[in-house]
């Protein structure tokens, strides 16, 4: 175990010091925390050691680390690896529930900066270098979004993105990030808008469309081949509507898992899982 040294550490007494606003209230809104002259773009909260330990090893910048004074031994080779200038925050776990606004007990939290969005250049570059692409429309469900994060990091392509539509629910939302178990801070992503001409942009990028559904008169998944140059683009949307009409219309290929009859469609992450293992295995 390193020792940490006591300097390190920046003792708070006061649950309404400016200095920890970002984790205040938790429950009461995750997006866009902290927003000020020094971060325009604001925060987003990590928790527990494991995501904490995701975003020390990610592409985001951290601002700040919220520990329970209590778990500075268990947690000292985690706090070793903090970038210089970022700092600790020591509070009782009593303060610690009054900040955040429940009792906490994985006993640290770490808030991260927020990038400004991608450029179009930015964005087009992300999709020429994708060697394949997970494409998410409309999914609202938090905890559906994180698992497909994980998934991708799983199961995916090395280096695979995930395209978002505007609806989508933020990847960045604290549960979202603690239910990819972190792997929304390593998996790049981007939102398209507008996401009417979002499957030409992609065509057009040199993928093919797999449009995931239920549909019994769509081609079983393991029946499609993608020809090189081409690349694929796996395609999910919501539960319950699934992919637009539109959507649907225009890609490249409607693709089922096959199942047994009179069983519904399985939940999008575990779809999700299922077509990725298949597709990019």
């Amino acid at each position: 175990m390193t020792a940490l040294p006591a300097d390190r550490l920046t003792p708070i007494t006061d649950p309404a010091d400016p200095r920890v606003r970002e984790y205040l209230r938790l429950k009461e809104g995750d997006l866009f925390r902290g927003l000020d002259a020094h971060s325009p773009h604001g925060a987003f909260i990590c928790e527990g050691h494991f995501v904490v330990d995701h975003l020390f090893a990610g592409r985001y910048p951290c601002r700040s680390i919220l520990l329970a004074a209590s778990k500075a031994d268990t947690y000292a080779d985690l706090l070793a690896r903090v970038p210089p200038g970022v700092p600790i925050f020591s509070v009782a776990e009593s303060v610690m529930e009054s900040i955040v606004g429940f009792k906490f007990h994985r006993g640290i939290l770490a808030a991260g900066s927020r990038p400004p969005p991608p450029s179009p250049d930015q964005t087009d570059a992300l999709l020429a270098a994708a060697p394949a692409l997970v494409v998410l429309e409309d999914l609202t469900n938090i905890d559906n979004v994180g698992g497909i994060f994980r998934c991708v990091s799983a199961l995916a392509t090395e280096g695979t993105p995930i395209v978002l539509s505007p609806q989508c629910a933020d990847p960045l939302y604290r549960k979202s990030i603690r239910v990819s178990m972190g792997h929304a801070l390593r998996v790049p992503f981007v939102t398209l808008a507008p996401w009417d001409t979002a499957l030409a942009r992609i065509h057009a990028a040199g993928f093919d469309t797999l449009a995931l559904t239920p549909d019994p008169a769509a081609t079983p998944l393991r029946d499609v081949r993608i020809a090189p140059p081409r690349r694929i683009a796996l395609l999910l949307g919501s539960e319950g509507p699934g992919l637009a009409p539109d959507t649907m219309a225009h890609a490249t290929h409607r693709v089922r898992i096959p199942q047994r009859d009179g069983v519904d469609s399985l939940n999008v992450m575990v779809a999700a899982a299922i077509a990725m293992a298949h597709t990019f295995q």
